[in-house]
């Protein structure tokens, strides 16, 4: 891994707070970490499944922002692979694609690798000069910042939030209006950024809740994270150790107590994941307190290692490695 020093001393200068993303990144890859956040080498993502999963949180929790975060194109949004070819010809700044030449075309494919088993050249080129292409590419020059999706992906997400908000349970928890201020007894609050510092840690946490309420009366916090998921409810357990979502949930409970309550010791705290599947089956997941305290424990650990690597400026290796500890 080549460091950059100018780089480094920038990013250390300022304070930083983890998210979720970026603390299961750097447990995964220390050097990915390096890559996307000292450096600034993040690639902006635009694969399908996570578009779908922010537009069905979008029109769940605000829908009337639809218009400020996506754009809708009148065709289909194209596949992924030929969505990341156009935004490599799209560093050509050129804005319409039918004014792209078809040197920079066949150099584009050639670095995604794909369409390479067509031989004749004018067929790899005919696969990106397609009405859906140059729709995509359009609106990708000219509407920065924003999520690109077609009205097919807007309808199928808003019969999925019908189904959603169909199931009484999940109805109940989002009941309680939204304010952009405290009311007493309840405060209630969709899509609610918050950070917080964290004792003895040069780093701080943050993120963004999707929901959460805070009812004073019953002393009860009750925080909802919505996850949309390609497999079935069955295997959602094993999703949540596979992407570390627990350690989600006990980012988002500290940042919630942080912010709103000077002791939360006499508050119960519910957490819930609340989950759609690739059949369309809803389920509420919640949380033992058994579970948590267990989430609690583990994420103390995830905090030394955090507190090692950017303490000690080492993103080589993840912490057991680093450590030597990994022993066949």
């Amino acid at each position: 891994m080549k460091k950059d020093p100018i780089k480094e001393e920038e990013f250390y200068n300022k304070d930083f707070k983890f998210s979720y993303s970026s603390l299961n990144k750097l447990l995964f890859s220390p050097s990915l970490f390096y890559k996307d956040y000292i450096l600034k080498e993040r690639e902006e993502k635009t694969d399908k499944h996570l578009i779908e999963g922010k537009l069905l949180h979008l029109l769940l929790l605000q829908p009337e922002k639809l218009l400020e975060e996506f754009s809708i194109v009148p065709s289909k949004v194209p596949s992924d692979s030929l969505k990341r070819v156009l935004k490599v010809i799209a560093a050509c700044n050129v804005s319409e694609l039918s004014m792209v030449d078809d040197k920079i075309i066949l150099d584009a494919l050639q670095e995604v690798s794909l369409y390479q088993s067509l031989k004749d050249e004018s067929k790899r080129i005919a696969k990106v000069r397609t009405t859906e292409c140059e729709d995509y590419y359009a609106f990708m020059c000219n509407t920065s910042g924003k999520d690109i999706i077609d009205n097919d992906m807007l309808a199928k997400a808003k019969e999925r939030v019908e189904i959603i908000k169909d199931n009484k349970d999940i109805s109940s928890l989002l009941e309680v209006s939204v304010t952009d201020f405290e009311i007493d007894p309840v405060e209630a609050w969709n899509e609610k950024y918050l950070e917080c510092d964290l004792k003895d840690h040069r780093f701080g946490l943050k993120g963004y809740i999707d929901r959460y309420v805070i009812d004073h009366e019953s002393k009860e916090i009750t925080i909802v994270d919505f996850k949309t998921t390609s497999k079935s409810l069955d295997k959602f357990a094993e999703t949540v150790d596979y992407y570390n979502y627990w350690m989600q949930a006990v980012i988002y409970i500290t940042l919630v107590v942080k912010n709103s309550l000077e002791d939360a010791s006499d508050y119960k705290i519910n957490f819930n994941f609340v989950v759609i599947d690739n059949y369309d089956q809803v389920y509420i997941f919640e949380t033992s307190d058994a579970t948590k305290q267990k989430w609690y424990q583990a994420f103390y650990e995830v905090l030394e290692s955090a507190k090692y690597h950017y303490e000690e400026r080492d993103y080589s290796l993840p912490y057991e490695f680093a450590k030597g500890n990994v022993i066949l």
